[in-house]
């Protein structure tokens, strides 16, 4: 009599980031320098002078949602080139100020604002590279420039 040979394939070794493997996969930790944004939209402002409501027009929202895309692919020198940075909460306006205090947000010690277009900004609550998204600011109103055309 000969000897039985399953014709059934016998599974292959799981290797880090096949499928069925269990482990989480992280590019990069979440606070390790260049890791990507994430951005969360759960707590943005609804109400107060710089609520998301003022962004009603559909395609102006879609123009919004896509520059903040873009962001996601950018390294932070990139970025600051394009007129993104932290801001110090003491650099922005006082009515900034109280609706911080407010929401109960004032506990921040830096926002970061993100340069949409002209004066157009969206201003964040930052933790580590989740980006806590609040404000849209189409007037450039939570921290004025005195340049010219921002």
């Amino acid at each position: 009599m000969g000897v039985y040979k399953s014709r059934r394939k016998q599974p292959k070794a799981k290797t880090p980031g096949s499928i069925g493997d269990k482990r989480p996969h992280i590019a990069a930790q979440p606070n390790a320098p260049g890791a990507p944004l994430v951005w969360q939209f759960a707590s943005f402002d609804r109400n107060g002078p710089y609520a998301w409501s003022g962004l009603s027009d559909a395609s102006h929202y879609k123009k919004v949602m896509e520059k903040l895309h873009q962001f996601e692919t950018m390294q932070e020198t990139e970025r600051r080139a394009q007129g993104s940075h932290p801001v110090p909460i003491n650099n922005i306006s006082k009515p900034a100020r109280d609706r911080l205090f407010e929401t109960e947000r004032d506990d921040a010690e830096e926002l970061m604002s993100f340069r949409v277009s002209g004066r157009e900004r969206v201003w964040c609550l930052i933790d580590r590279n989740i980006m806590v998204v609040l404000w849209w600011d189409p007037r450039h109103e939570v921290c004025p420039s005195l340049k010219k055309n921002t």
